[in-house]
């Protein structure tokens, strides 16, 4: 199954995600600042592979949100599988940061399993957006950007 896009030389061969793994490697702590108050949130890694490529992505519980409302709207019509609820309390302890992590991995997975949303921009945006790829292969980088670019700000 596979979808458009046009990679570096004009080629519209494209890779939808179903060929993917996507694995969540590890968890961080990290603090922003921004508005003067420090705000402390988990990252997750995602190790993205799909044959001999891969990369690794950054991503925060509202990313995972923010794909799924998007999918959703999108896809009304379908059932997409369902994102682990946001928790307000006690959301920092290692027990549920790890079950949190294998419930995110899962919610990717069945997400790669359904056409439609392996291949939808939107998963591509978020695999391999600009903000929070390490080390992109330079094809999806290449891609992203001018996606970034067609969109607008």
């Amino acid at each position: 199954a596979m979808a458009q896009i046009r990679l570096g030389g004009g080629s519209t061969e494209k890779m939808g995600f179903s060929a993917f793994v996507i694995t969540i490697t590890s968890t961080d702590f990290r603090t922003d600042r921004s508005c003067g108050v420090a705000q402390s949130f988990v990252i997750y890694t995602l190790e993205v592979v799909n044959g001999v490529q891969s990369w690794v992505c950054e991503k925060r519980y509202s990313d995972f949100l923010a794909l799924d409302q998007v999918l959703r709207s999108k896809f009304w019509y379908m059932s997409v599988p369902k994102l682990p609820p946001k928790k307000m309390f006690f959301n920092k302890d290692d027990e549920f940061i790890m079950r949190r992590r294998e419930e995110l991995q899962a919610y990717l997975r069945s997400i790669l399993q359904v056409a439609c949303f392996s291949q939808s921009d939107e998963l591509w945006q978020f695999l391999t957006d600009q903000r929070s790829v390490i080390g992109a292969p330079p094809e999806a980088r290449e891609e992203s950007e001018s996606l970034a670019a067609a969109i607008g700000p």
